[in-house]
């Protein structure tokens, strides 16, 4: 797979930041997808993670040998559960989109993603904060956490971290609002080219931040 191609599936599961995870007619989750996802939770290490913030996770050395390994297809996730449980960042993360992509309606591939957090994927500490925006954004410690993962992240130069960030900066989000960094941060949302979701919304919003800059109401 190219890079691109990589890049494309590492940002699905960030989609709800876009409000699309609707759009497409669910279907059943599959018993091997159901019987994975008990296992996960079955793990109170793997959950009680899930409940810090992002940011406290994230080691300083990140990983990006997850974006060659092999992805977790139908018929692999108990074998990349075991990976994952042996320390294997890209095991989990991939799990976790496997997950959400067989619409598991658990909490599973919030576990996941963390853990792979932990283990040294950016992209997984930007999708459980997004998570956790998702679930709580009008709670002012949640918009905290997940601007300082964002900022972490981006830094780790993961896109999606990036265009998030500047999103949080250009409405004062958990951070204090700074229109002029949000600007700067989105020069690093376009990693994977013009194409990728995370710039195309990050030129939008780009477009938004200026126009705002420029409103005489502001």
């Amino acid at each position: 797979m190219t890079r691109s191609g990589c890049a494309w599936r590492r940002l699905g599961a960030v989609v709800t930041l876009l409000s699309l995870a609707g759009l497409a007619t669910a279907q059943p989750p599959s018993k091997e997808a159901l019987a994975v996802s008990g296992q996960v939770l079955d793990r109170g290490d793997w959950r009680a993670l899930a409940l810090r913030c992002p940011a406290s996770l994230m080691p300083q050395v990140q990983s990006l040998v997850y974006l060659g390994r092999k992805q977790c297809e139908p018929g692999q996730m108990q074998s990349c559960l075991a990976e994952c449980a042996q320390n294997d960042a890209g095991a989990c993360y991939w799990l976790a989109e496997a997950l959400q992509e067989a619409h598991v309606a658990s909490h599973a591939s919030v576990v996941l993603f963390q853990r792979a957090c932990q283990l040294g994927i950016a992209s997984g500490c930007t999708n459980r904060a997004a998570g956790l925006f998702e679930e709580r954004r009008d709670d002012v410690e949640v918009q905290a956490c997940a601007a300082r993962t964002y900022d972490k992240a981006c830094q780790a130069d993961d896109p999606w971290a990036c265009t998030m960030q500047a999103l949080h900066l250009s409405r004062g989000l958990g951070v204090r609002q700074d229109r002029q960094q949000a600007l700067k941060v989105l020069e690093k949302s376009c990693k994977y080219g013009p194409e990728d979701p995370a710039c195309t919304y990050g030129q939008r919003l780009k477009a938004t931040i200026v126009n705002d800059a420029a409103s005489p109401t502001e």
